[in-house]
């Protein structure tokens, strides 16, 4: 039943039997019962060993040492009858050098080791068994040691003791002794017997019984005992220190019974401190002259003895004794305790423990274990293998103590056959081959300068090739900072060190060199644009790789208006009057009405609702930034005497104007500010949007109900159009709508506007009586909400969701639904489709159900959506054109044609993956001109 704790073997040096000094060489005996030619007649030299320890027992004399080697069984039972001197002791050693143990044992019933009438004996690292009999006798024996050894017995009689002392012997040293029985007393000192000294001893099972004994001293003792640790009786002298006495578990006792226990007649003559008790859960801590004590503070009281003592209010003993860090054990004890030893039941050192105050007398623990410096191999680290590239193993040491690392010496095995010695802790090693599931055992042993062993690690190594270099760079903009690319790169592994990382914006900047492994980045453009970011990794082995990525910058979007910029029948804007032939009309428009002054915010383009009226020739208008050449696109088509709209969105000119040009007759020219591009914003500034565009979705039909009741909207009547759910959070600020009207009972107009009242004074889009016409929007978003507004008859409204403004919370806590937007890049306008000529696709016009596929070249890979001038010519049937990226024909429409009339209309066409557009036209054959007013990244 010995437990790990309490069974291990002790083997170390003499304990404090008598005090010898120091011994006459003699003659040496060899007991070895395993060697060849073994003989108990024999001389009982190293080359012709004793079998047995009895015959070296009768030939040792004073001064002679017998030297017992290991066995894997037992010798047999001996008595012990030498006699030595105090100068000359007669030794028993064991001599286990191949780690084996000198067992001594016999027959059931018989006692192990007897000392009988024996004088100046020392016996160490001996193993005493006996089943059922005591299994180590002292009888008239004096000065007599039995350290470093064991002792256990089966006997069940609970009477007969492990080791007995009986009454007429004397100086008697037990110490460093692992003591078991299951039941029983684990030591018995018979009344007459004097000086007995049982010191760093563990004791499980029983416990040490003392009657009419004169100078018995316990120090340092540790007991795991059922019935009690201690009994001193019938006029016992001594004293008890440094112990500790904690329960067996969870046996019960079958009586009630105390860990210390002194009688009246022993009470006067025993001395008890420094202990550390907790009793069994029927016993008590104390017996002390016929009383109880069930506290530690209760003895103190009541004896005055045990000033030092801790009891289960202080502590709940761990099992089998053992001290943890911080425990109340450590440094506690009374080092100059009567028969205190200088090493612990193992054999170690008593230490100091900087972690814990002293509070007893030195550095000593309570009970037979000191707690040892915990300094520890915990682990060995090894960078990842790769053939060769040189590795780094390094030891991982556990040292709570903050020892001094001086002097110790790490040896490391890498495992191929290559052994490293190094005195710092870590070694370079460089593996030449690749190795299969798990790898290769490294290995390291730390050995102090004294040579003794301090711990070893191991660690499994997998050896691989080295592997490419795979850098990586992403980079997007926000809509705070519209002209700012944000990238973040990641240098990615490599086992050799990177010698040179660097980032360039390709715009001509400065290339910059990064030095953490992965990081954000961020880099302002001086104009909007698509770059290409490029890092450029290089190693020490001279291995270069690059990774790319494409940076959009550009502006970003705020919802001004609608507010009239410009009319030239009243002279708002520009003087009174109509446009003539190849007249330009130049309209301020930084710092007019919502739009700031220029260099505050950096404008970029606005966002203009065109309308022609009162045309006496068939023109069209082209609008683009004052102080450059005007372009060969077109923004407004249009037939003498038409009221036609068209949503543009040109960059202002350097000097804060546009410029709109109209071709043919007459025509007086209406613009309505729907809002600007910025490329800087306020950081909290929640009008700043980007774009998300989407596949085109149609939310509002009132000829089905779809989005709203079912049924014409009436005159001076407005409509509400609530979004999707997606729609309806904090950052949707605004809404990309194609609107078109159908059936109007008479001639009007709609506006399109995000809440409140709607003020008639500028429009969306005009009709006439049974036209069905579009127009894009851009109107400004609440709550999810839209506000459409009729000025006259009855008219169905349609509307088709061609994209979301977000601002910087589209993705945040604040709303986790909407879409992340994107800048704004505006170009010249640029003609990229024209059917009549066969730009961009085969000269004829796109027939009924036709589809055209048209490849964006003009614009940079990644563009999420491109801004389209999208206009039908001379369609042969009233029909409409759908523009879409890629996947299924939506059932929306973009532009809505009569026949014969050509009509231009703006839109935000989605990029297929593809890299093109398709426009589909429903009925009859209509040519298709489509001009590039800028893209979204």
């Amino acid at each position: 039943m010995a437990s790990t704790a309490l069974t291990a073997l002790l083997v170390g040096g003499l304990g404090v039997g008598s005090a010898h000094a120091d011994p006459v060489t003699g003659t040496t005996f060899y007991v070895n019962d395993e060697a060849t030619g073994c003989d108990d007649a024999g001389p009982g030299t190293a080359a012709e060993p004793f079998c047995q320890i009895q015959p070296a027992a009768d030939a040792a004399v004073a001064g002679d040492t017998v030297r017992i080697a290991g066995n894997s069984t037992f010798y047999a039972p001996v008595t012990v009858r030498s006699t030595g001197t105090a100068d000359a002791p007669v030794t028993f050693s064991a001599a286990t050098g191949d780690g084996s143990r000198a067992n001594v044992g016999g027959p059931r019933l018989t006692t192990g080791i007897t000392f009988s009438g024996a004088r100046y004996v020392d016996m160490t690292g001996i193993r005493a068994r006996a089943a059922g009999a005591t299994a180590l006798a002292v009888q008239g024996s004096q000065h007599i040691s039995f350290d470093a050894a064991s002792a256990q017995s089966t006997a069940v009689d609970g009477t007969t003791a492990v080791i007995a002392v009986d009454g007429t012997s004397s100086d008697i040293a037990l110490t460093r002794l692992d003591v078991d029985q299951p039941a029983g007393p684990d030591v018995t000192s018979a009344a007459g017997a004097r000086n007995v000294t049982l010191a760093g001893d563990t004791f499980e099972g029983g416990g040490v019984a003392a009657a009419g004994t004169t100078g018995i001293d316990l120090a340092g003792d540790t007991f795991w005992t059922v019935c009690g640790a201690i009994s001193l009786t019938d006029g016992s002298s001594g004293s008890v220190e440094n112990t500790v006495a904690l329960p067996h578990g969870t046996t019960a006792c079958s009586a009630t019974t105390a860990e210390l226990t002194v009688d009246a007649a022993s009470a006067p003559q025993v001395s008890a401190d420094y202990n550390a008790l907790n009793p069994p859960s029927t016993g008590t801590d104390y017996d002390w002259a016929g009383t109880a004590y069930v506290t530690a503070q209760a003895f103190r009281a009541g004896t005055g003895q045990g000033s030092h003592d801790l009891d289960q209010t202080d502590l709940t003993i761990p099992a089998g004794g053992l001290p943890t860090e911080h425990s109340p054990l450590i440094d506690s004890a009374d080092s100059y305790a009567p028969g205190e030893l200088s090493t612990d039941v193992g054999g170690h050192p008593r230490v100091d423990d900087p972690l814990v105050a002293d509070t007893g007398t030195g550095h000593d623990d309570r009970g037979a274990t000191e707690f040892q410096d915990p300094f520890t191999v915990k682990g060995l680290t090894v960078s990842a293998g790769y053939v060769g590239v040189p590795g780094t193993a390094t030891a991982q040491l556990g040292n709570p103590w903050s020892d001094s690392l001086d002097g110790l010496t790490y040896t490391f095995d890498f495992g191929d056959g290559t052994t490293v010695t190094s005195t710092t802790g870590s070694a370079t090693h460089t593996y030449t081959q690749t190795t299969s599931d798990p790898g290769i055992e490294a290995s390291v042993v730390v050995t102090r300068a004294d040579g003794t062993r301090a711990g070893a690690a191991s660690s499994w190594v997998r050896v691989s090739p080295v592997p490419d270099l795979t850098p990586a760079i992403g980079c997007g903009s926000t809509t705070s900072s519209p002209d700012t690319a944000q990238c973040t790169y990641d240098t990615g592994f490599d086992p050799y060190p990177v010698t040179s990382d660097r980032i360039t914006y390709g715009d001509g900047s400065a290339a910059l060199s990064v030095t953490a492994r992965q990081d954000l980045l961020q880099h302002t453009y001086k104009a909007p644009g698509t770059y290409t970011v490029t890092q450029t990794v290089t190693d020490s082995d001279g291995r270069t790789a690059t990774a790319t990525a494409r940076a959009t910058v550009g502006a970003d979007f705020v919802a001004a208006g609608p507010v009239r910029m410009l009319d030239t029948r009243y002279g708002t804007g520009a003087p009174e009057g109509p446009v003539g032939p190849g007249g330009v009309v130049r309209l301020k428009v930084l710092g007019v009405g919502y739009v700031p002054a220029s260099g505050v915010t950096a404008v970029t383009a606005v966002t203009l609702n065109v309308t022609d009226t009162g045309a006496t020739a068939a023109s069209y208008v082209s609008v683009y930034p004052d102080g450059t050449a005007r372009p060969s696109a077109s923004n407004l088509n249009f037939g003498a005497g038409q009221d036609n709209p068209n949503l543009v969105t040109v960059r202002v000119g350097a000097d804060g104007y546009v410029d709109l040009y109209n071709a043919h007759g007459e025509v007086n020219l209406v613009a309505d500010l729907e809002g600007y591009y910025t490329t800087r914003a306020d950081d909290g500034d929640l009008s700043v949007s980007g774009l998300a565009t989407m596949p085109p979705t149609r939310v509002l039909d009132t000829r089905d109900g779809t989005g709203a009741a079912k049924g014409a909207v009436g005159p001076r009547s407005t409509k509400t159009l609530t979004l999707p759910t997606y729609a309806r959070g904090w950052a949707t600020v605004g809404a990309v709508l194609n609107v078109t009207v159908t059936g109007g009972t008479s001639s009007g107009y709609v506006i399109v506007e995000c809440g409140g009242p709607v003020s008639p004074t500028t429009s969306t889009l005009n009709y006439r009586a049974g036209q069905t016409a579009s127009n894009l929007a851009v109107p400004c978003v609440s709550a999810g909400k839209i506000q459409i507004y009729n000025s006259a008859g009855h008219v169905q409204l349609i509307a088709d969701l061609q994209g979301l403004f977000t601002n910087q919370q589209a993705g945040t806590d604040v709303d986790t639904t909407a879409p992340y937007g994107g800048p704004f890049v505006a170009t010249a306008p640029t003609r990229f489709l024209d059917t009549r000529t066969g730009l961009g696709a085969t000269a004829k016009p796109l027939g009924a159900n036709g589809t055209l596929t048209v490849k964006l070249t003009q614009v940079p890979a990644g563009a999420s959506a491109v801004l389209v001038n999208l206009t039908g010519v001379a369609p042969t049937a009233a029909t409409h054109l759908t523009a879409y990226g890629d996947g299924a024909l939506p059932t929306v429409s973009n532009d809505n044609l009569t026949a014969g009339r050509t009509r231009p209309v703006l839109a935000v066409v989605p990029v297929g993956a593809d890299g093109s557009i398709r426009i589909h036209n429903a009925l009859g054959s209509v040519g298709v001109v489509a001009d590039l007013e800028g893209y979204y990244g």
